[in-house]
């Protein structure tokens, strides 16, 4: 499987990982509460007003 760069993704708070046999996702759990905010954001996310790095 290629590596795909998730961008902020990859350091944020409200990311949930989601692998499947065959593939993997990046879930925004921000979605479930705001809408300006998509399921499955398109990568590399490059700029995020709900990014929170995580500690």
């Amino acid at each position: 499987m290629p590596f795909m760069n998730p961008g902020l993704c990859g350091t944020c708070h409200h990311c949930q990982l989601v692998q499947t046999t065959r593939s993997v996702f990046y879930l925004c759990r921000r979605s479930k509460t705001d809408p300006r905010f998509p399921r499955y954001p398109a990568l590399p996310v490059l700029t995020c007003i709900g990014y929170q790095k995580v500690l």
